[in-house]
């Protein structure tokens, strides 16, 4: 009998232990995040999703189109950040670096499923830390491939690319890809700033000696060189247009006008309408040589320092690895979600519109370096140093060499304000 009621009384302490926790996660706490209407649309159905899994908590959208980071940091000032924060890891960085967003080791120490390696890409997770903290849940990472028109490839009899194509290839492609006629123009390449880093990477260059704790600049090399020579090369050749004649013959890949795009996995949702020409995903081309390589960009959630429902917030930011969020995620088709047993799923993989290579969005992270570094003015960075250079580049205005050079001395000058 005093057995019995030992029991009984060790049931009852659970299960008033369980009813506390649950009473703990109530209340309500603000998500912002940006977006297209699409993205909007799924963050509401996980809000939802997760409200019905937690009664008596509610989740406000704090939907921010424009100027983002701008107003997040407006909020911060006037201490009224939203609690659960969508981001790039060096937005977080700049945060994080003010005192201004929780440390979720405890989160990550506790959810032992999170390393796990079957079920996560957790190769990013490094790619969310501070001063050696966890800073922020992921929602997935998108890398860059090269699209390409199969009906131009066809009509000009080019053999689809590989994943044995060097940069050889594509320029014997590009060629018979390129024509100007004085009336019509097509062009084998459409690219922009983030995609001539794509290019850096695979002829084995890089922009600092690492990407998540840089603190050297090492752009001007003779691999970053090469990259801008053959960027340049092309232009002249007629084969990647000048910025200006991007701009005047209206649009890029979904035009019909370019044969090839090197962009982010994102672009596959885009694409999915576009039913004027087949097309299909190929790997960045290789240097030979040279490994593989290419750029990955990632997203994630942050968790306000001074919330007033740190618990709430938490659960909110790590319901985002969860099954049914990754899944809600992964239908936009933009998102290659971080549980890649969902992102490399048939249903994933083969949705409606989907191109035959899918697959590379989830199997090119294992050859990603970060697109961004994790430094507070990596923007300003983009802005003031590296695409004013690019702008030059592609104007044939100034050398391969010169632009490596101002690139470098611009960004040691920026590097060096936050060291």
């Amino acid at each position: 009998m005093k057995r019995t009621l030992t029991l009984v009384i060790a049931v009852i302490m659970v299960l008033c232990l369980a009813s506390t926790a649950m009473a703990e996660l109530s209340g309500t706490i603000r998500f912002s995040t940006w977006g297209s209407q699409a993205e909007k649309e799924i963050n509401e159905a996980i809000i939802a999703a997760f409200e019905e899994e937690n009664p008596g908590c509610h989740v406000e959208l704090e939907y921010i189109p424009s100027a983002y980071t701008t107003t997040i940091d407006t909020e911060f000032v006037g201490g009224d950040a939203p609690d659960v924060i969508y981001g790039h890891p060096h937005y977080f960085v700049s945060w994080a670096s003010n005192g201004l967003l929780m440390n979720l080791d405890e989160m990550f120490e506790e959810d032992k499923d999170f390393f796990y390696d079957d079920k996560f890409s957790t190769s990013m997770y490094d790619m969310f830390m501070y001063d050696g903290h966890h800073i922020g849940t992921i929602n997935g990472h998108d890398t860059f491939l090269l699209f390409y028109n199969k009906d131009l490839f066809d009509a000009a009899g080019v053999a689809y690319p590989t994943d044995d194509w060097t940069w050889d290839d594509f320029l014997a492609a590009a060629e018979k890809l390129s024509f100007d006629d004085g009336e019509n123009k097509q062009y084998a390449l459409s690219l922009d700033q983030l995609s001539v880093q794509a290019i850096i990477y695979s002829f084995g260059g890089n922009l600092f000696n690492d990407m998540t704790t840089p603190t050297e600049v090492v752009y001007n090399s003779e691999d970053t060189v090469a990259a801008l020579k053959m960027i340049q090369d092309c232009v002249k050749a007629g084969y990647i247009p000048e910025t200006r004649d991007s701009e005047l013959i209206g649009g890029t890949f979904a035009t019909g006008k370019f044969a090839m795009q090197i962009t982010g996995a994102w672009a596959v949702a885009s694409y999915m309408g576009v039913d004027a020409f087949k097309w299909d995903v190929a790997q960045v081309p290789l240097r030979t040589g040279y490994p593989r390589r290419t750029s990955a960009f990632v997203a994630g959630y942050a968790v306000n320092d001074q919330t007033k429902n740190p618990e709430l917030a938490k659960a909110f930011a790590k319901y985002f690895q969860s099954d049914r969020a990754q899944t809600l995620l992964s239908s936009l088709g933009l998102i290659t979600v971080i549980n890649h047993e969902i992102s490399g799923s048939d249903e994933v993989l083969n949705a409606p519109g989907s191109p035959e290579h899918a697959a590379l969005r989830v199997t090119t992270i294992d050859n990603a370096t970060n697109g961004y570094a994790n430094l507070t003015n990596f923007i300003e960075m983009l802005d003031t140093v590296i695409t004013p250079a690019y702008d030059r580049l592609l104007a044939c205005t100034e050398s391969p060499e010169d632009v490596a050079t101002d690139i470098q001395q611009g960004m040691e000058a920026l590097l060096a304000e936050v060291q």
